[in-house]
């Protein structure tokens, strides 16, 4: 997967989002565009749902939550993504080619 960089669009008054596409393993290039649901500091964890775009064409709701960890030995980090949604119906295929 790669995202490009976004940029900050006005979702409602003092509220911003941020708009971006995403290409996938399969190459397929998807608009989405998210918020900030959480912000854990002592954590290293953000949480971002998807409010508008592609992936809401397949997808009823859908929330990617991004874990930093140190490795456990040398220098470095791990980053584990967990993606949560829910499919409009069950022949929408799940979400491999965004890992």
């Amino acid at each position: 997967m790669k995202v490009n960089r976004g940029k900050l669009v006005p979702l409602s008054i003092g509220v911003m989002c941020m708009e971006k596409k995403v290409v996938c393993l399969d190459g397929k290039a998807k608009k989405v565009k998210e918020v900030v649901e959480a912000v854990e500091h002592d954590k290293n964890l953000v949480t971002f749902k998807v409010i508008e775009g592609d992936l809401m064409e397949e997808y009823k709701s859908f929330v990617a939550t991004i874990l930093v960890s140190p490795k456990s030995e040398g220098s470095g980090s791990v980053v584990h993504w967990t993606l949560e949604y829910d499919k409009i119906h069950d022949e929408i295929v799940h979400l491999e080619t965004l890992l």
